[in-house]
């Protein structure tokens, strides 16, 4: 059965990749075409037929018409070929309306029946055209533009060879007979002309979408309504305000993303409706495109991977997250001495709380003062883009662990739950330099405790960055780079280190990656631009408004 399910769901994405293909080709032919059939004189034996059953008007504006559907017919293949829905839309009505022209013009019935069946196996295949993007600022690649340029230029140089005998003069543009071929053939030039002409100049001078500014309040608040309900824990990042947002129509899902220079990396999968997941990469893929940059996301899942490589992008391991499943954890046995000894220590010593949003305010001050502490004692600043920040307002918005200690918070971690109690994860983590060797740990299994007890599946304990990387020697370059890094690199971060550390709550290993465009020399660039985007000065500054509200 499930074999049965594959070679089915094979076939689907063969035929979802295949069929954008042949249409943007199909419809490029008949664009063509049609072109060659308003461009040629009527035919002698249909003549008599046209004038008798044809007004001349209608013939004549017939043929201007059916030059402009085929040049449009042209140009919207490459957006069928991109799979654009917008170009799906615009390239049955050209066909139907090519249909009509087509017997307006001179009673070619077979072109007519032609450009109508073409419509008709067009519009079953809806499903292959669901890129979201705007047809007209869709980025030409030079392959097509060369045939577009090369096919009307042979088209016209030809009519030039086929009208030859007639000769030129001043008159031919003002005539307006039925057999004036000539002169609706100087006419359809003109039309052809302009029709090219009005879409390169609206690509030149039209003004291309933009980053969308940082969250304002209203952003903020809606921000909050699609994070809680997130399946996704990083979506709480959204709530820094240091990312912009690129909303779907509805306001139900988003994606985040910062821009460093030409770079615009997206920080995590998109958040919210799963419907809009597709369309929502695609439009800022095109976005990117229009502002020249090169588009990346950090930190993906590998369920992400099938639309990444959709996407045109390339990912490359980045290392692995611990994901302690809460229902099966258990301290008991030899491997869990040492976390019951820790647990044994601070149950007679310490507390665990978490601190409610609305119960936060008075424990502010404190929770400030430990994070000030830490960031001292480790000679550290605040990082920011892929992690969170203490700032007051956005500390707010969450709940908070805390460890006391003779009443005193000693410890705290915020953390961030998911709307269908998939995952708890954490944020921050920051603890009194001067509490007793052990605290954080005991957080740890204490938060695992209440994930289980507040019914989630896993509790994340964060990615082991370079973790999982092979160095055979078929690996790429980037493994054997990273895992180099991984055994080596303990002066500049402690990574097995931090693994071996997490590695004691026995967590299930899942990789994460870093998709970026084109191989890996472009991988650098990409991880300069991280980087960037985590050490900005500017302060992001959240609303206090959106937490009076809650």
């Amino acid at each position: 059965m499930a074999s049965r399910f594959s070679v089915h769901q094979l076939l689907v994405d063969t035929a979802t990749q295949l069929v954008p293909k042949v249409f943007g080709a199909i419809i490029f032919v008949a664009g063509v075409a049609l072109l060659l059939l308003v461009l040629t004189p009527i035919d002698p034996d249909t003549l008599p037929v046209v004038q008798r059953l044809l007004p001349l008007q209608l013939v004549e504006v017939s043929h201007m018409a059916g030059t402009a559907i085929a040049v449009l017919l042209i140009l919207v293949a490459r957006g069928l070929w991109e799979r654009v829905d917008t170009a799906w839309y615009m390239a049955i009505a050209l066909l139907l309306l090519g249909a009509v022209v087509s017997l307006t013009r001179e009673l070619a019935v077979v072109p007519a029946v032609v450009l109508a069946v073409c419509a008709a196996l067009l519009v079953p295949c809806k499903q292959a055209f669901r890129r979201k993007s705007q047809l007209l600022t869709l980025k030409l690649r030079p392959l097509w533009m060369g045939a577009i340029a090369v096919t009307l230029l042979v088209i016209g140089l030809g009519g030039f060879y086929a009208y030859e005998q007639v000769p030129y003069a001043h008159k031919l543009w003002g005539q307006f007979e039925y057999e004036a071929s000539a002169s609706r053939f100087l006419r359809a030039l003109v039309i052809m002309a302009v029709t090219v002409g009005v879409f390169a100049l609206y690509r030149l001078f039209g003004v291309a979408r933009t980053a969308p500014p940082m969250p304002d309040e209203d952003d903020l608040s809606d921000l909050h309504e699609v994070v809680t309900e997130s399946v996704n824990p990083q979506a709480w990042l959204a709530l820094l305000r240091d990312k912009h947002i690129l909303w779907s129509d509805d306001r139900t899902a988003f994606v985040m993303y910062g821009i460093s220079g030409k770079q615009w990396v997206v920080m995590g999968e998109p958040v919210g409706d799963e419907a809009h997941r597709t369309q929502l990469c695609w439009q800022l893929k095109d976005m990117a495109s229009l502002a020249r940059a090169r588009l990346s996301f950090y930190q993906i899942t590998p369920a992400m991977l099938p639309l990444i490589i959709d996407l045109g992008l390339t990912p490359y391991k980045i290392g692995e997250e611990a994901l302690v499943d809460v229902q099966a954890f258990s301290t008991a046995g030899k491997k869990g001495m040492n976390l019951r000894q820790t647990l044994k220590k601070y149950d007679a010593t310490a507390t665990f709380e978490i601190i409610e949003p609305e119960q936060l305010e008075p424990e502010l001050p404190r929770l400030r003062e430990v994070s000030d502490t830490w960031l001292k004692s480790k000679g550290a600043k605040e990082k920011k883009y892929s992690l969170g920040f203490f700032d007051e307002a956005y500390i707010r918005l969450m709940p908070v662990a805390v460890v006391r200690m003779d009443g005193k918070i000693m410890a705290f971690a915020n953390l961030w739950p998911t709307g269908d109690r998939s995952v708890l994860s954490l944020d921050l983590m920051r603890y009194d330099p001067e509490s007793p060797h052990g605290i954080m740990e005991y957080l740890f299994l204490q938060l695992i405790f209440y994930s289980r007890d507040a019914g989630y599946r896993y509790f994340s304990m964060g990615l082991a960055p370079l973790a999982g990387l092979q160095a055979s020697p078929l690996s790429p370059v980037w493994s054997k780079l990273g895992s180099l890094i991984y055994t080596f690199g303990g002066e500049i971060y402690n990574f097995e280190g931090l693994r071996a550390y997490k590695e004691k709550f026995r967590p299930q290993w899942q990789p994460r990656y870093f998709a970026i465009a084109g191989r890996e020399t472009a991988l650098v660039p990409a991880l300069i631009a991280l980087a960037a985007l985590g050490i900005k000065s500017d302060k992001p500054h959240l609303v206090k408004g959106l937490v009076k509200r809650m």
